[in-house]
This record gives structure tokens, C-alpha cells and sequence, in this order.
């Protein structure tokens, strides 16, 4: 197997073998409010049958390998086909990294021609209790991804304060003039929230013309929140430490 390095400044990709790839979008889901991204990527990678093309790694990660199939992976894992990617990780992202990730990975996009980058998270709900079907918000960049929002009901963050990894990957991908999306689905702040990672399967489905079910994510809810208990609870100390309580808060200076 042929392995590629490609170093960021305190992040590399290493890439496994040759992937044909042709223009894909590249889905994101690191670990945040309701663990959204992280429980809809693994559903992704599950249901689209994509393999691992490469793996996320840096000095700086806590000293952790996942084992798959009897296997040790990397925790930060891309997979993918020809014309779609999906980054998945098993570990909360530190503050003091997710610049770096950020560049890292979008140069790597940008390096693969990728048209569109979509990251998938949550945005905390104070009585999602209560709210049956959640709401998908989303961060634009430009006319061209407004429109796909417009087309598909994503109500639009107009003023607020995005905060995390997946905020600074949208920012670069601004500098380095690649479309994306930020899709934001209401959420617990403090539990896995599979039916919210259902709601935004469903935008991602018609934004890139996918089939993927999410009965599965609903009807074994209680099981998913099971297993994603001790991710969330070292997410939640990241969270506070990045401050994600204050996303949404209106600016002190907009237009």
C-alpha cells in the first residue's frame, strides 16, 4: 500500500493508496453540540459503504488509537469515493488545534479540487424537549450556496457568533475561495442527539443528491446516546473551554 504525507504546521493527512477523485464535496462532523456531526458522519460512512483514505495525525492528539474490526485506526479518520468525502473523528478537537486542522484540511481539499464543503454540527436548543422536528440553520459564503439553502427551506444565520472547529474551516475555505455550507440542526447541548444528526442527513441528502435513510438514527436513539455517552462527556469540556455557549449571541458591531 502506497502511503502519502502531506504536512500542515502542526497537523498532516497521510493519505492510503491512490483514490481517483472528481471534484467531490467533503462532509465534516467533529465532535460539538449533541455530538450532530460526529453520530451523521458515522451514519454516512456506514450506509454509503466508504472506505478509509486517509488518516488525521499529529503529536499534539491525546495518545489514543480506535480499534475497528479488531484493527487500530486512527481516530481522525477521511473517507470517501469519487465524488464525495467524509472526515469523521472519535475524539473532541482541542482549542489549541483546531487552527491548525482547519488550514490543514482545506488545503488538502483544495489540493483535490473539492466544489463544496459542508460541515454538520448542532446549535443548542434550551427546550429541544419539546421540539419534535428541529431546525436546520445554515452559515453561507457566498450567493451561490444562499441559493442552495433557499431551494431546500435551511433557514440562514443572519448575525451571531459561530464558535469551533467547523466555524474556522468554513472561514478558511472562505480565504481560500471554496464554497461551503455550515449546516446546523437544533440540539441537546449535553446529550448525543441522534434525531438532530437525522435532520441535517436529510438537508445533506437533497444539497448533494444523496439517498441516505435515517429511520435507523430515530429508531435506535436511546442505543446511539448509550454509546456516545463518554464522547459527549469529554466534548463538553472542549465546548466550554472554546466558549460555545455564547454562538448565536448577536455581535457587538454588525451590519
Amino acid at each position: 500500500m502506497l502511503w502519502r504525507i502531506r504536512l500542515g504546521d502542526k497537523v498532516k493527512i497521510v493519505e492510503r493508496g491512490d483514490v481517483e477523485l472528481e471534484q467531490p464535496s467533503a462532509v465534516l462532523g467533529f465532535p460539538d453540540v449533541g455530538l450532530v456531526g460526529a453520530i451523521a458522519t458515522y451514519h454516512l460512512v456506514d450506509k454509503l459503504d466508504l472506505k478509509q483514505i486517509a488518516s488525521i495525525e499529529s503529536d499534539d492528539f491525546p495518545p489514543v488509537v480506535v480499534v475497528h474490526n479488531g484493527r487500530p485506526v486512527a481516530p481522525l479518520r477521511i473517507y470517501g469515493n469519487r465524488n464525495l468525502l467524509v472526515v469523521v473523528s472519535e475524539i473532541p478537537i482541542k482549542s489549541s488545534l483546531m487552527h491548525s486542522i482547519s488550514r490543514t484540511l482545506v488545503e488538502w481539499f483544495k489540493s483535490k479540487n473539492v466544489k463544496l464543503v459542508i460541515p454538520l454540527g448542532g446549535v443548542p436548543h434550551p427546550n429541544r424537549l419539546e421540539v419534535e422536528n428541529p431546525q436546520v440553520y445554515g452559515i453561507s459564503m457566498n450567493k451561490e450556496t444562499d441559493e442552495l439553502m433557499d431551494e431546500r427551506d435551511i433557514k440562514k444565520m443572519e448575525e451571531g457568533i459561530s464558535v469551533g472547529a467547523h466555524s474556522l474551516i468554513i472561514y478558511e475555505c472562505m480565504k481560500n475561495k471554496i464554497n461551503a455550507l455550515y449546516l446546523m440542526a437544533e440540539s441537546h447541548a449535553k446529550y448525543p442527539d441522534p434525531e438532530s444528526a437525522a435532520a441535517v442527513i436529510q438537508k445533506l441528502n437533497r444539497i448533494l443528491d444523496l439517498d441516505v435513510e435515517v429511520k435507523e438514527l430515530i429508531e435506535k436513539g436511546e442505543e446511539i446516546k448509550i454509546q456516545a455517552r463518554d464522547l459527549m462527556k469529554r466534548t463538553e469540556n472542549i465546548l466550554q473551554d472554546i466558549g460555545k455557549e455564547q454562538e448565536n449571541e448577536i455581535p457587538m458591531m454588525y451590519r
